[in-house]
């Protein structure tokens, strides 16, 4: 495994230890690993010193590419202004924030340590810990080493903690502020530091990473499993919300039981607005990266809509305060999706994916226990039909049968999978097509709001690093250092790393 920053663009300080832990690295970085220190940071142009934050909220669209960003702006605007493309008003919260005033923006470079193309494990770190490392990993430098994430940095402060998310509580993004795993797919153990070490509200899915022994030894956790429940939670405690085995159903299969993002933030923050030192949550769509997996242009977009529903729900909290930075970006970019076709066509392709009515992922449950390709094949006919409006074409059908009997159909071979064609077979209905399954190096947007804004780059449209979020939220927030927890000193062995997601 790498040890070395195969990417030379990164021109930071060299500093030592001391230095290192004053601009909110972790604990024993590795040697040669380094960030901007908070006097770096407070050196860069502007008007007067950065103001102190009370609370941090960081918000991810989980494996959000920039056309994703567009094609749910887009989707917003339809959606109130139906075709008449004239008259499209409003937009979205995250891009109505571009033109007002105390709005930072930058362009963040993605990339882990051993690859130009990240993984959410590698990527989240680079913001809870301040380090690259190798794709794979949460908050463990290539040689072992247990670097400090910010949430337990800021609880040592005495701060109030959380974690949002449609996905699994205890996966790679959400992990990556408060656990340090060798391998993102420890999640059983990724799910006991969550217990251990004390994080205050956690609410999404992965009710299989939480066994009733491992709770039983934290009865002072208040546990929901309903959205009814999460309603009438006792106030006060800890609270932890598992709504569903895996990660919370996407949007289009989301049943009354099921709350969705931006209920849970809303209920995250009420709960930790009322920490007198302050808090830091982070919130995450996390069903935008795998809708992009799956080439799920419906899915996708409906994903993308609700983080930014989400966005507007928490600038309206913030109305009238000015103690909380906030954070809006992504870990990487996935699958680069765009509207691709001209006219009419492609007017009405658009407008049509405002009715799909069920995910790939449902279609893909229609099919459950059947084997044979030519059986799936005719069971996926009225699935699609039914989920997105389009009869599969006999020749459709050939092209799908014959990826499920691993024939090569797709010259690249990253599409060469059913949910691949499926997609690119749809994108003749509503042109948004992809380039693959997969996550790309592309860099990213980041919109932030609130003390500690000046703190990103040098001024509006800076180049940073995703590693430097990190300092800016820890030099914001005023964090003092951390002491390491019982056992982070010792290294861990690193596994083998696994594909990401």
């Amino acid at each position: 495994m790498s040890t070395i920053d195969q990417h030379p663009d990164h021109q930071f300080p060299r500093l030592g230890r001391r230095d290192l832990l004053r601009a909110g690295a972790a604990m024993g970085l590795a040697a040669g690993l380094a960030l901007p220190t908070r006097a770096a940071l407070a050196a860069r142009p502007s008007s007067s010193a950065p103001a102190r934050a009370k609370n941090v909220i960081f918000m991810v669209a989980d494996g959000m590419s920039t056309g994703t960003l567009c094609l749910a702006d887009m989707m917003i605007r339809h959606t109130a202004a139906g075709r008449d493309w004239a008259s499209w008003t409003g937009g979205s919260a995250w891009m109505s924030l571009w033109g007002k005033e105390g709005t930072r923006r930058a362009t963040a470079r993605t990339h882990a340590l051993d690859s130009l193309v990240t993984d959410s494990a590698a990527g989240g770190s680079a913001w809870g810990s301040g380090v690259h490392i190798n794709n794979g990993c949460i908050n463990i430098s290539p040689d072992g080493r247990q670097l400090m994430p910010i949430l337990i940095r800021a609880r040592q402060n005495g701060k109030g903690t959380g974690v949002v998310t449609t996905a699994r509580v205890t996966h790679a993004t959400p992990a990556s502020f408060y656990a340090n795993s060798p391998r993102r797919d420890f999640e059983g153990m990724i799910g006991a530091q969550l217990l251990e070490r004390g994080i205050d509200v956690a609410l999404g899915g992965g009710r299989t990473y939480f066994p009733k022994a491992e709770l039983d030894k934290h009865p002072e956790v208040q546990v929901v499993n309903h959205a009814a429940d999460l309603r009438t939670a006792r106030e006060g405690g800890r609270l932890l919300g598992i709504f569903a085995s895996g990660h919370v159903p996407y949007v289009l299969d989301r049943d009354a039981t099921r709350p969705g993002l931006v209920e849970m933030s809303q209920v995250a923050i009420s709960r930790l607005e009322k920490f007198p030192e302050g808090f830091v949550l982070q919130i995450e769509g996390g069903r935008v990266d795998h809708a992009a997996h799956n080439n799920d242009a419906g899915s996708l977009i409906r994903e993308q809509v609700e983080f930014d529903q989400t966005i507007a729900a928490v600038l309206e909290w913030n109305k009238g305060r000015d103690d909380t930075l906030i954070i809006i970006t992504t870990d990487h970019a996935n699958a680069n999706p765009g509207l691709t076709l001209y006219g009419s066509q492609g007017n009405e392709g658009f407008a049509r994916l405002a009715d799909v009515k069920k995910s790939f992922d449902w279609i893909d449950a229609q099919m459950s226990g059947i084997k044979p390709p030519k059986d799936r094949v005719a069971k996926m006919v009225p699935a699609v039909l039914q989920a997105t409006g389009h009869e599969l074409t006999p020749g459709d059908q050939r092209l799908l049968e014959e990826t499920m009997q691993d024939h090569r159909v797709m010259p690249f071979v990253e599409t060469n999978k059913w949910t691949s064609v499926l997609g690119q077979i749809l994108a003749d209905r509503f042109g948004v097509s992809f380039i693959s399954g997969n996550h790309s190096a592309d860099y990213v947007e980041v919109t932030a709001t609130g003390p500690g804004t000046d703190l990103i780059g040098a001024g509006n449209g800076s180049m940073i690093d995703n590693i430097e979020l990190h300092a800016v939220m820890a030099t914001a927030l005023g964090l003092s250092e951390a002491k390491p927890l019982p056992g982070m000193e010792e290294p861990m062995n690193l596994a083998k790393p696994i594909a990401p997601d």
